[in-house]
């Protein structure tokens, strides 16, 4: 999908994804640039949870990463609705050998990455 500016010029679909199963479900993911963050758009609209924000600099180092991590959450959210069963955010997950953590930000849910202690 080819990057779309609104009026305002605050935000900018980078990318979508599209559950290959149902095509129905897609999610875009957009760059408000204001806050220097990305943020998923339509988890609330078609799962009734909230959206993902993750920062900036997080996307810049490693875009495919990213993409992988909402894949990954969107599967689930899927088996969840297709199986009739309850979906939350997991606190901790792991991708391609990195481990994050999802945490209640209020509007969004806030993506960081778990650094090593």
């Amino acid at each position: 999908m080819p990057p779309h500016t609104t009026p305002s010029g605050a935000e900018t679909v980078i990318a979508s994804i599209q559950n290959q199963t149902d095509p129905s479900q897609r999610i875009d993911i957009k760059y408000l640039q204001k806050d220097h963050i990305f943020v998923t758009h339509g988890i609330e609209a078609q799962f009734a949870e909230k959206e993902i924000s993750i920062p900036g600099h997080l996307v810049v180092m490693d875009f495919q990463l990213m993409g992988a991590i909402v894949s990954e959450i969107l599967e689930k959210l899927s088996m969840a609705r297709e199986g009739d069963t309850t979906f939350a955010y997991a606190s901790r997950l792991q991708v391609m050998e990195k481990v994050y953590t999802l945490e209640d930000g209020g509007e969004y849910m806030l993506l960081k990455e778990l650094t090593a202690p």
